[in-house]
């Protein structure tokens, strides 16, 4: 491969990740900005935060619900005597050790009625300090007119809270009850419920929400003192949800009245008080997403995570789309470098941290949208697998056009797996073992013989050579007219090369005597073959020119093993003393001779192979080949 371009490749794989990550970072930052993925974002979240939360623990928040059963029995409570609601507070409050310690009336009581049942309900609030009523606020919207129905809605997230008026007790009462604003939880984009407004300003004056309220009559009840959480510019703050409405033991307002259920239920307890009749205030939340939740059972809710303090903010979008830009921008310049498995655990990895942090942060009072950190973890991951998968593709079509024809496929995956096309056929020196093996008289053979004959003659010791090259792990160079030129330990590292490459000359030697009976019997003519085996260091690489290259090796040691066969006489393996050094005590051999060769100031001492231990699969074996010498 030109070494220009290597360069220029690697320059441009690396415009190509700093290009992606600065695209992604931008990309990751605006989706960020501009919501577009928070309805489904919204989902994942609540997975996370919202089942973690959940508390099924024995409930300190009692709910009384007017129902169905109390109307049949009682009437609309709108139209009851305010004497029933003095009654149910006396029955709750008249034992003290089994007194609540707040009750709660999300109720309306902003008229007079009946003059006897509105004393009577002033007096058991003045009697008693442990009462909160619901007061409706009146939201200011960008309309003409206030409709009378959004009195009692709650207000969006988009919205400012501006409350035009506030709905409160009739003045008797005013004075000896604590109120709080009911209305004031905000629907997220989604329609969901997830925030709550802690209190409100009007004509100056500063009023809780009914679940703040509750909340600081509670703490003081018990003598302690209350912290409320971190508020948004809105004063409003994000929860989580601890109950389902399945998790609520819902009482009925006339059991309780008729002593149903004893007053001892509510013990040390805080009682919050609704209306279910006319089952229009209910509410979508994050917890419960196949049935709506009562607006009793959000402020209890609300009233909770206060108590247990899971509550929090949502972080700055600004701030999110800096830090999820770096991360993903950050993650995809890792990931580029990194393939196959490593890639799926790295992201693997990486997306448990963020979904730990995620939930670190939310036990800290922060909440975080996770969805897209997922989304671009997955999608960058599943890219580079792509991308990767088509490289290595590319690699291996691309090694196969440089390998197959030299050495087995199993190799060629050896290969692979090893590190690819790069890293093996770079120029490089390594030391190898080189063997060369001649068909002996092939001129005389060619001139004697037809072109058919001569061709299935070369075939089949072409043939042979290869195989025998395969079997012990080397790689077949090249063939050079009738003579052949094998490496081992090139261009992937084996074990015992230079024994290996002997091995391979004792089976072509081996399978020489075959192939000469065969063409003695088909032809009258003897096929044999000459061997020289030489090890050292050569050079390795795809040598060539732009237009044509070849993996080969190259120097002394090639040299010196193609003039050892050279010298070779039919049947003979001659191998150099640097051979003799590495595998003497594998090998039997004869001391031929010193022989001077071109290019070599110092004589080369050459021994014939004459035998090898080779193991076999229950023990070794000393095989001979026994010739004339």
């Amino acid at each position: 491969m030109n070494i220009q371009w290597k360069k220029w490749r690697k320059i441009l794989w690396r415009l190509y990740v700093l290009f992606g990550a600065g695209y992604l970072a931008v990309l990751a930052g605006m989706l960020v900005l501009t919501g577009t993925l928070d309805p489904v974002d919204n989902i994942v979240s609540d997975a996370i935060y919202q089942c973690i939360s959940r508390n099924q623990n024995e409930n300190m928040i009692k709910i009384v619900m007017i129902d169905s059963d109390t109307v049949e029995k009682l009437g609309d409570y709108q139209d009851w005597s305010r004497s029933k609601t003095a009654e149910f507070i006396e029955i709750l409050n008249c034992v003290p050790k089994d007194a609540p310690n707040v009750i709660g009336l999300d109720l309306l009581y902003s008229e007079k009625k009946d003059y006897k049942g509105d004393k009577m309900l002033k007096e058991i609030c003045k009697k008693y300090d442990n009462i909160c009523i619901g007061t409706p606020a009146v939201i200011q919207k960008n309309e003409p007119a206030i409709k009378e129905a959004e009195v009692f809605d709650f207000i969006e997230d988009t919205e400012p809270v501006i409350v035009s008026d506030v709905i409160l007790p009739y003045q008797d009462l005013l004075p000896y009850t604590i109120t709080g604003v009911t209305n004031i939880a905000k629907y997220s984009v989604d329609g969901y419920i997830r925030n709550a407004v802690a209190n409100i300003t009007i004509d100056d004056i500063e009023m809780d929400s009914f679940p703040v309220a509750i909340y600081k009559m509670y703490r003081d009840s018990i003598g302690e003192p209350y912290s409320l959480p971190k508020l948004d510019i809105d004063r409003s703050f994000a929860f989580n949800y601890s109950k389902r409405s399945t998790d609520y033991i819902v009482y009925s307002f006339y059991d309780v009245l008729t002593g149903e259920v004893p007053a001892s239920t509510f013990r040390n307890s805080i009682v919050l008080v609704g209306d279910d009749t006319k089952g229009e205030r209910t509410y979508k939340v994050p917890n419960q997403r196949n049935t709506e939740m009562t607006e009793i059972e959000v402020h209890a809710n609300i009233l909770e995570a206060l108590m247990t303090q899971k509550t929090g903010l949502h972080v700055s979008r600004t701030f999110l789309a800096f830090y999820y830009g770096i991360f993903v921008g950050a993650f995809f310049i890792v990931i580029s470098f990194s393939g196959g498995l490593r890639t799926i655990i790295e992201a693997t990895l990486l997306l448990a941290v963020q979904m730990l942090g995620c939930c670190i942060l939310n036990k800290l009072g922060y909440y975080v949208p996770v969805l897209i950190p997922i989304i671009f973890v997955i999608g960058i991951t599943v890219m580079n697998l792509g991308v990767n998968y088509i490289r290595a593709k590319r690699e291996r079509a691309v090694l196969e056009g440089v390998f197959k024809k030299y050495v087995d496929e199993q190799v060629v995956n050896e290969i692979v797996k090893e590190g690819g096309i790069e890293a093996k056929i770079g120029v490089i020196r390594k030391d190898i073992a080189v063997l060369f093996v001649d068909l002996r008289g092939f001129t005389t053979l060619s001139e004697s013989l037809e072109p058919e004959q001569v061709v299935d003659i070369l075939n089949s010791y072409l043939s042979l050579v290869a195989n025998a090259v395969a079997k012990n792990g080397g790689t077949l160079d090249k063939f050079i007219g009738d003579a052949a030129m094998a490496v081992f330990n090139s261009p992937i590292d084996i074990e015992d090369y230079v024994f290996r490459a002997i091995c391979t000359a004792w089976d072509i030697r081996d399978s020489a005597n075959g192939l000469d009976q065969k063409y003695k019997e088909k032809y009258g003519k003897s096929v044999t073959f000459g061997i020289g085996v030489h090890c050292g260091e050569a050079v390795i690489g795809n040598i060539g020119c732009a237009s044509r290259m070849d993996y080969t090796a190259i120097g002394d040691t090639v040299n010196t093993a193609s003039r050892l066969e050279g010298i070779a006489a039919s049947g003979q393996i001659l191998i150099s003393s640097e051979v003799r050094e590495r595998i003497k005590d594998r090998i039997k051999t004869v001391f031929t001779g010193e022989i001077s060769l071109k290019g070599k100031k110092e004589k080369v001492s050459v021994y014939e192979v004459k035998g090898i231990f080779r193991e076999e699969e229950e023990s070794r074996k000393f095989l001979f080949g026994w010739r004339s010498v």
